[in-house]
Order: C-alpha cells, then structure tokens, then sequence
C-alpha cells in the first residue's frame, strides 16, 4: 500500500518490454508480407533478388534484345533488375526432349519487362509456369486452364531475330498474359490505368464495327470480336513495326502508347514508376 500512495506500481501489475516489442514486431510482419504480396516478393526467396543479372545474363540482353541497346544506363540497370525478378519469380517448364536453355529463360524475361516496363512492376503471378514447346501458340482459353504461359520457343525466337518485320509471337503471347492477369489476378486489376485501357478499345470498337460494316470482315457483329487477341496483336504491332502503326493508325496508336506509357517514336514521354 504504502508502494502504491507513492506513486509506484507493483510488479505484478508493471507491463513486460516483451509486450511492446510483440506488438512492433507483428506490425512490422503484416507490413513486410503485404510489400510482398504487391511487388511479388518471395519471402523463401528474398536473397536472390539482391543478387545482380549474371555477366551471362546480361550479356544475353545485349547481344539479342535489341530494346534494351535502346535504354539509358539508368533505364538498364532497372531493366536488368526486373528481368532478374522475372527469373527469381517464375518456373521455367518445358516439352521432353527440349532443354530449358539460359538464352530461353532471359528472352523471355526480357519480353515480359518489355512490355510492362514503364508501369508498376508485375510478373504473372497468377500463372504457375512458363512452359517452352516446339508446338504452335495455344489460345488464351489453354492457357487459363493449365495456368501456365505456353511459349513455342522456335517461332519466339524467329519474332526477336529480325525486330521490325511485325512478326514475334513471343510478344504476342506475353500480352495475352497479361490481359489475363489483369482480368483474373485481384493483385493486377489495376495494371493498366483504367481510364487509357478504356479509351484504347472505344477506339478501337468505332473502328471495328466500321470495318465489319464494310463486309470485308469475317465478323458479323462487333461481339463476336475477341479484344484479347485485339490487344495483343496490337502490342506486337506497337514494339515491332511503330512507324507503320502510327501512319496508319495514329489515334490507335497514340491510345495504346498511353495504356503502356511508352512510346517507341519517342513521339510523347512518359514518367517510368
């Protein structure tokens, strides 16, 4: 009694240190795990993503990806980063009988960054794998079911052999991935800014019913139009062959430049986040 009219607390009542640094260490645990959810962290995996592109890596990028040649150093080093994300990230699969090579591995990296590269970063989380065939591309339907990124390594490797005649399906493929990943990851409903993606495809649907109204379509109604395939064609069409897509369709491009925020022409620049 005579403890406590003096202002003191007995040691029963008094609250343990442990307390505090219980409650600091689960705050900070809930916040560490949803830095990792967003930016697609593996905890059982975090050493590696301070681990630098490996000089044979990196030396596949500068000898066979003609887009990173084009970047700032500064833009290098953050391309290189992403792509050993990728790398860390994902599960490389492939036919029996094919060997899953480095040259696959980094290409295919290399191409996904490519295309989200001035956006937040993502990295297909919402497929298990990327699986390497010598098969033609599967649809979009294939890929959802297996959740796996189906990539036949031959035609991938034609598309980025000659980088401007307006064929890589690898591109093409990648792109119909992400508007999966878009579409059926909660993470990633906000990868493209609603309000671009949006006007992206009002222009586009002005343009496709114009076009199927002339008879020259095999569509009948706009309907029956699959924007997916719509998206990622255009996607191949903006990185391999600009010039052509900017004369031909400069709204459409424009419009698509602003959904990716890049722009090949250097026409418009962008804030990479």
């Amino acid at each position: 009694m005579l403890l406590q009219s003096a202002g003191g607390v007995p040691p029963s009542q008094r609250t343990s240190p442990w307390w505090f640094f219980g409650t600091v260490i689960v705050i900070m645990s809930i916040f560490l795990i949803d830095k990792c959810i967003v930016y697609e962290i593996h905890l059982s995996k975090l050493h590696k993503y301070l681990f630098p592109l490996s000089p044979e890596r990196r030396q596949i990028l500068e000898e066979r990806f003609y887009y990173y040649n084009r970047l700032s150093e500064k833009d290098q080093r953050s391309f290189r980063k992403r792509v050993q994300h990728f790398l860390v990230n994902k599960k490389f699969t492939s036919d029996e009988g094919l060997e899953v090579t480095e040259e696959m591995k980094v290409m295919i990296a290399a191409a996904a960054t490519l295309i989200v590269f001035h956006l937040q970063a993502y990295y297909l989380s919402h497929f298990d794998a990327i699986h390497i065939s010598n098969d033609e591309m599967e649809s979009l339907r294939h890929m959802h079911k297996k959740k796996e990124v189906d990539i036949p390594w031959n035609d991938f490797r034609a598309g980025f052999d000659s980088f401007h005649d307006g064929y890589n399906p690898g591109l093409k493929i990648l792109a119909m991935a992400f508007t999966l990943e878009q579409q059926l990851n909660n993470r990633s409903s906000k990868m493209f800014r609603f309000t671009a993606y949006n006007d992206l495809f009002q222009l586009y649907k002005k343009v496709a019913e114009k076009y199927i109204a002339s008879g020259k379509s095999e569509y009948k109604d706009y309907s029956e139009v699959d924007r997916n395939e719509y998206f990622a064609v255009a996607v191949e069409y903006f990185f391999e062959r600009p010039e052509h897509f900017y004369a031909n369709q400069p709204a459409m491009y424009l419009a698509l430049s602003k959904v990716l925020k890049q722009d090949p022409l250097n026409r418009s620049r962008y804030k990479r986040i």
